[in-house]
């Protein structure tokens, strides 16, 4: 009697823990009844593995791999992912160079307008689009989709080559940030991801190094900084601060008063949180509209912005990933 007893006893506890070294591989799987998810302009699948060279700016990529609980999927340029989970659940497309460097997060659209969210309310439906170029990134990126708690459930993405679908934006979508063309009036938003940008700078044909950073396909830059590096030509103009009202002045045309600490640049710039600057800017005593962010307590404008507003003249050059700031007058 007592060893049948013992055999239930053992076989019952065999049960227990092998209920409880299920529960890590259930647990890192969000059930499929918690959300919906649909994928347009898919192009099949890679079966072959992603192996990265191994150096410290790809960890956070290495570390997705490493799950090995993902799937790679080919889409086409354009192609859209629709999420909406039935409670309220974290959410992540982020994007990455092809040697693995993180580059940042995407922002969702959610009920019509571009939001900067890492979780999903509970039945809203979020979408995003995914570019073989993204984020002032020439080179080809990997898009990472990670949900539920953990984040442990992965899903890989490579645009590859092939048209675009119906739902898709204009033949290039993710425009060069600096290049001098008119873009559709975009209202910004008020938080977003701000990725280093990885783009060379010359002014006037000398490489200078600058600590800008990428949002939403445009190149932010401080304003001390670029005034900084124009002064004594022809573009020069002076910043100065009112702090009782929140404003910033720019005279034309006056050599710039340094304050310190201009073009400084991090040993390793990382992505950051941006929020939407309040400060009012005027130019030579009229207001200017300039979209500017607040990035780890400094103010970053626009690019295109400074440049329309100062007669600075920009160019790209897509092939070498080089912003070009031209102070002197362009031959027609």
């Amino acid at each position: 009697m007592r060893k049948k007893s013992f055999i239930s006893l053992a076989l019952m506890l065999s049960v227990i823990m092998l209920a409880f070294t299920s529960i890590p591989a259930i647990a890192s799987e969000v059930p499929a009844d918690k959300y919906t998810y649909a994928l347009s302009g898919e192009a099949g699948t890679q079966s072959k593995k992603i192996d990265l060279e191994e150096f410290d700016d790809n960890q956070r990529f290495r570390d997705v791999l490493a799950e090995e609980k993902y799937k790679i999927v080919l889409v086409k340029e354009g192609a859209e992912i629709k999420f909406s989970p039935k409670e309220k659940m974290p959410a992540v497309v982020s994007y990455y160079t092809v040697d693995g460097s993180y580059g940042g997060a995407m922002s969702w659209t959610i009920d019509g307008s571009e939001q900067s969210v890492s979780e999903i309310e509970a039945n809203k439906t979020a979408t995003v689009k995914l570019y073989k170029r993204y984020g002032g990134y020439t080179c080809d990126l990997y898009y990472v989709f990670s949900f539920g708690e953990d984040k442990n459930s992965n899903i890989i993405y490579i645009v590859s080559e092939g048209e675009e679908t119906a739902a898709s934006a204009p033949a290039e979508p993710a425009a060069n940030p600096a290049e001098p063309t008119k873009e559709p009036a975009v209202k910004p938003l008020k938080t977003a991801i701000a990725a280093p940008s990885v783009s060379k700078v010359l002014v006037d044909g000398k490489q200078v190094s600058f600590e800008a950073y990428n949002i939403n396909n445009n190149t932010y830059f401080k304003l001390r900084d670029i005034a900084k590096t124009v002064n004594g030509t022809a573009k020069s103009f002076e910043v100065g601060w009112d702090g009782e009202h929140n404003a910033i002045s720019l005279t034309a045309g006056e050599a710039y008063t340094a304050q310190g600490g201009e073009l400084a640049v991090s040993a390793n710039p990382k992505a950051k949180n941006a929020a939407l600057s309040t400060s009012k800017v005027y130019l030579d005593d009229q207001e200017a509209q300039l979209t500017s962010y607040v990035i780890g307590g400094n103010n970053y404008f626009k690019l295109r912005d400074i440049a329309d507003a100062l007669d600075i003249t920009i160019t790209f050059d897509s092939k070498t990933n080089t912003i070009g700031i031209e102070t002197t007058a362009q031959d027609e």
